[in-house]
């Protein structure tokens, strides 16, 4: 007699095998726990069968189940839908059967996104904020290099021993330096910044 195993754990069918003889009823082969001599179906694509019990367990007997075809999300990947991050396969979820509210095989456009009625939507104000905040920090990094590049400079024009070259530079940088400061104030802003040149 044929016999389908399955796992213990979560009902995935594991593969056919045969029936030990059973020496005190030969017409009654020995089925061993977490087997059964119905066949499961043909999984199909994404979807796997499993043997569970009405309460959605393994049963350790096999009169005590069914086959049924369940979602299989083994090879797909995965992603939380608190944060985006990528989830790996384990006791919260096996990847047999519906994915949890909390995961959806959907990955996540961007850093603005949130979950919504079971989409990705983007949240324009989170967006400007993040948008902000990396303009800010880019500005905020040219303008250090620029201190840098007229720091030099200073102690000359202070000192009235400017070259006409250096006293050219030094106005440039001072000119790139008040635009770069200004750059929360265009239109645009955050979205789109059109940045000073600075002077070679």
């Amino acid at each position: 007699m044929d016999i389908f195993n399955y796992h213990p754990k979560t009902g995935e069918f594991l593969g056919a095998g045969v029936a030990e003889p059973n020496p005190l009823e030969p017409d009654d082969p020995l089925v061993p726990g977490y087997a059964t001599t119905l066949a499961p179906p043909q999984a199909e694509e994404r979807r796997a069968p499993v043997y569970r019990n009405a309460g959605g367990q393994p049963p350790q007997n096999w009169p005590d189940g069914s086959w049924t075809l369940v979602p299989d999300y083994r090879a797909v990947p995965l992603f939380r839908t608190a944060d985006g991050s990528a989830f790996g396969l384990g006791d919260e979820y096996n990847g047999l059967g519906d994915l949890p509210a909390f995961l959806t095989d959907e990955a996540r456009p961007g850093p603005a996104y949130k979950w919504v009625a079971d989409e990705w939507v983007l949240d324009e104000q989170l967006e400007t904020q993040q948008l902000t905040a990396q303009a800010l920090a880019q500005r905020d990094a040219l303008l250090a290099e620029a201190d840098q590049l007229i720091a030099p400079l200073m102690d000359g024009f202070v000192l009235d021993e400017l070259t006409p070259e250096e006293e050219i530079r030094l106005k440039a940088l001072s000119q790139y330096r008040k635009a770069l400061r200004a750059v929360n104030g265009q239109a645009g802003f955050p979205r789109t910044i059109n940045w000073p040149v600075k002077p070679a």
